[in-house]
């Protein structure tokens, strides 16, 4: 009785990613920025990268249910989102398969058939996605969560998820979990108070999943200062790329050696800083090519004007460097999306 009583307290203070957002809705992407801008659009901020080579063709979906929310990204590149979750925000991340070998929560590959991403206290967010699978993310209020579990006297759990970042299931639940999670992004129902049922119903299973301990393996984790430092690099090269940045630089900015951040984008992404510093730039160039709203703003008209602004000089150079990535030159970029 108590829990219902609980429930219906605390259905004006759920979390809600915008008051405004409809209950639903999806869109394609095709670019990583493009990604990063349907994640703004509620409130989140990220950096988005494409790692892999080849034209990106992805779709995000979105489903509100009052208590938790539903994120749904498929894509068929590599890709890396990296941000910050905000205040009171505890997720749940699942990739469809259960196999997926290049994803990673903080430069770490997720064991397979895993919840990750639930560190009730972790601000950071640092994420990548293998190319052709589709990740479900289940976000909800941090202290929504720890009440109902001091309303159940869980401590246990409620310290596992202060310690541990990823969770192995059974490959039995995680198929449930993906079937519920699958069913929920379509549920096409627009009555709110079945959707706050479904809502429940979801956070309920987490939970119950979670107290299992005799069919799940939790794993303790802890930030580093390497793994902050990879995360801190990316926001660097997104918020001064337009800046000529040698390693010299960027080390002295991140008060780092050298030697340090060259370890620490090589432990995750097996190349140097300098390399992913172009490959952030490549993304921004990208972007710019497909948004005329961008150029606009920057008051950027043609392919050498958006190079040249983020210190691209060689022609040669650049146009190879972004079809090796995107499969596709610059000015076709540029003349598919509207110019």
């Amino acid at each position: 009785m108590r829990s219902k009583d609980y429930r219906q307290e605390h259905l004006e203070k759920v979390i809600r990613l915008s008051l405004h957002q409809p209950c639903r809705w999806s869109a394609p992407f095709k670019s990583a920025t493009e990604l990063a801008s349907h994640l703004k659009r509620l409130g989140k901020t990220f950096e988005a990268i494409q790692l892999s080579q080849g034209r990106l063709s992805g779709r995000f979906s979105y489903a509100n249910f009052d208590s938790i929310t539903i994120l749904e990204i498929s894509s068929n590149q590599c890709l890396l989102l990296n941000g910050d979750r905000g205040p009171d925000c505890m997720s749940f991340c699942l990739e469809s398969s259960g196999v997926a070998d290049e994803h990673k929560t903080h430069t770490l590959p997720v064991p397979k058939y895993s919840i990750n991403g639930f560190k009730s206290n972790l601000r950071e967010s640092h994420f990548q996605l293998t190319a052709n699978t589709t990740t479900y993310f289940a976000i909800t209020s941090a202290n929504k969560i720890n009440t109902i579990l001091d309303l159940h006297n869980a401590e246990a759990l409620k310290e596992q998820f202060l310690n541990c970042n990823s969770a192995q299931i059974t490959p039995s639940k995680h198929n449930k979990l993906k079937i519920l999670l699958e069913e929920a992004i379509s549920d096409s129902t627009t009555d709110h108070f079945t959707r706050q049922q479904t809502g429940n119903t979801i956070i309920k299973h987490f939970l119950d999943f979670f107290a299992s301990t005799k069919e799940i393996d939790c794993y303790p984790f802890e930030l580093t200062q390497r793994q902050l430092l990879v995360k801190d690099f990316i926001q660097l090269g997104f918020n001064r790329g337009s800046e000529k940045l040698n390693l010299d630089s960027i080390s002295k900015q991140l008060y780092c050696s050298r030697r340090t951040l060259i370890q620490g984008t090589k432990d995750a992404f097996e190349m140097g800083p300098m390399e992913l510093m172009k490959i952030i730039r490549l993304e921004q160039v990208n972007w710019m090519l497909r948004s005329e709203e961008a150029r606009s703003k920057a008051t950027l008209r043609n392919v050498t004007d958006i190079a040249q602004h983020f210190n691209f000089y060689s022609r040669g150079h650049f146009a190879r460097a972004y079809q090796n990535l995107f499969e596709e030159s610059p000015s076709q970029t540029l003349q598919e999306n509207g110019t």
